[in-house]
């Protein structure tokens, strides 16, 4: 394995890690054991720079190996989540069917209360502005309003009931525009029951 050094220490793991390698592998082709290099640490010799070198080397393949580990860990912790979530909130329905949501007792089972919601007096007064100026814009009306509401019906066919041959409906006229005072169409006299002598 080999790489160019990465003095900075930037850079993926992978590509720091690699550059060790290559560094030992470059100091085993050209350096004898016991040849020395004069750092700022002090004299060290070549197999005392590798062993250092391939010990950190290790301690980053630990990293990797723990790091996999915990990355699967993970996958199956969210997998079990999906699986007792469900369940918990259906457990919650029921505990609040019981205690009810604002109830203390629901922190026993860990959940946290309902806050009551608290609305000023500004939330209020503006709620009811609102409120009836969407009334006002679609005209809704309450019961005793729509009884004030009066006017003629037409375009509706009457048909009297009466005894012997009946006679042919009266149709109602029908009107366009704004309805005027309308007079009802006479009916035709009901026949007289006959009377015996």
């Amino acid at each position: 394995m080999t790489g160019v050094a990465n003095g900075a220490n930037t850079g993926t793991k992978v590509e720091l890690r690699t550059s060790y390698l290559a560094l030992i592998a470059g100091l085993l082709a050209y350096y004898h054991p016991d040849d020395e290099f004069l750092l700022e640490a002090g004299v060290m010799t070549r197999d005392q720079l590798i062993a250092e070198f391939q010990q950190f080397v290790a301690l980053a393949e630990a990293t990797k190996t723990s790091n996999l580990a915990w990355r699967t860990d993970v996958q199956a912790e969210r997998a079990g989540e999906q699986e007792v979530a469900p369940k918990r909130a259906g457990l919650k329905a029921i505990l609040t069917g019981r205690f009810g949501k604002s109830g203390t007792t629901m922190t026993k089972f860990g959940f946290e209360p309902a806050k009551p919601g608290v609305k000023t007096p500004l939330v209020k007064t503006t709620a009811a502005v609102k409120a009836r100026a969407t009334r006002a814009a679609r005209s809704t009306k309450g019961s005793v309003q729509r009884q004030e509401v009066t006017g003629n019906v037409t375009g509706v066919v009457v048909t009297p009931v009466t005894t012997g041959t009946p006679e042919p409906p009266v149709t109602a006229p029908v009107t366009t525009g704004t309805p005027g005072p309308q007079v009802a169409a006479p009916l035709a006299p009901a026949p007289k029951p006959a009377t015996s002598s």
